[in-house]
C-alpha cells in the first residue's frame, strides 16, 4: 500500500490552522442542528419511539460539544461514545445509504486524541462521496498498530462525487496540521482506488 497525502498541506502560519480548526468545530452546531431538527420533525409524526431515541442521542452530541469546546485532548473512549451518537443521527437521516462501524474494545480507554476528530473525518467522507441504498457509504473505525505507534484508522469506500457537497474542504488539512503541531506525529492519508483511509496518531500506550 502506497502512503501519500491526497493534497499537500499548505504552508500557512500555525495560527491560521488553529483558527481554522476552531471554525470547523463551531460549524458543527448551526448546520448540524438545522438538519437534525428537520429529521426530528418528520420522525415525531412517523415514528415517535425512534424520535425519542433521536432526541436522546442529539442531546448527547451537544453535551459533548459544550463540554469539550475548549479541550485540547479527550480520551478515545469519550470520542468514540460521541462518534456513536453522532453516527446514529446520521444513519437515521440517511437511512440505508450510510453506515458507520465502531467496534468496542476495552483497551481504547487508555488512549487520547483531539476532540471532534471523528466528526470531522465522517463529515469529510460524506462531503466527498456519493451514497445510495444500493451503494451505501460505509465508514469503518478500528484501532491498529503501526511502526510509528498506535493509531485510530478511519476508512471509507470511495464513491467520489463529481463535486464535493458543500463546505470549504479544509477539514483534513486542518486535522493534519493540528496533530503535527500538538503531537509531533503525522496523520497518514492513504487514498486507494476503492477506499480512503486516514490514520490518526494516538497518545497513551505504545502497543495494543
Amino acid at each position: 500500500m502506497k502512503l501519500r497525502s491526497m493534497n499537500p498541506i499548505p504552508s500557512l502560519p500555525s495560527h491560521h490552522y488553529q483558527a481554522q480548526f476552531t471554525a470547523l468545530k463551531d460549524q458543527i452546531s448551526p448546520h448540524f442542528l438545522f438538519n437534525s431538527l428537520s429529521v426530528l420533525s418528520a420522525l415525531v409524526r412517523r415514528d415517535p419511539d425512534l424520535a425519542e431515541q433521536f432526541i436522546d442521542q442529539l442531546a448527547r452530541v451537544y453535551r459533548y460539544l459544550l463540554e469539550h469546546r475548549d479541550t485540547e485532548r479527550v480520551t478515545l473512549e469519550e470520542e468514540l461514545d460521541f462518534a456513536r451518537s453522532y453516527a446514529f443521527l446520521l444513519e437515521v437521516r440517511f437511512g440505508r445509504r450510510f453506515k458507520v462501524n465502531i467496534p468496542t474494545a476495552p483497551a481504547w480507554q487508555h488512549y487520547t486524541l483531539l476532540p471532534f476528530t471523528l466528526q470531522l473525518l465522517i463529515e469529510n467522507a460524506i462531503r466527498h462521496n456519493r451514497m445510495s441504498a444500493a451503494d451505501p457509504l460505509v465508514i469503518d473505525i478500528c484501532l491498529c498498530a503501526l511502526e510509528q505507534g498506535s493509531c485510530l484508522s478511519v476508512c471509507n469506500n470511495r464513491q467520489i462525487r463529481s463535486r464535493p457537497d458543500g463546505g470549504r474542504g479544509h477539514g483534513l488539512a486542518g486535522i493534519q496540521h493540528r496533530y503535527a503541531q500538538l503531537t509531533g506525529r503525522l496523520v497518514q492519508v492513504l487514498p486507494e482506488a476503492d477506499c480512503f483511509t486516514v490514520n490518526i496518531p494516538l497518545s497513551g500506550q505504545d502497543t495494543l
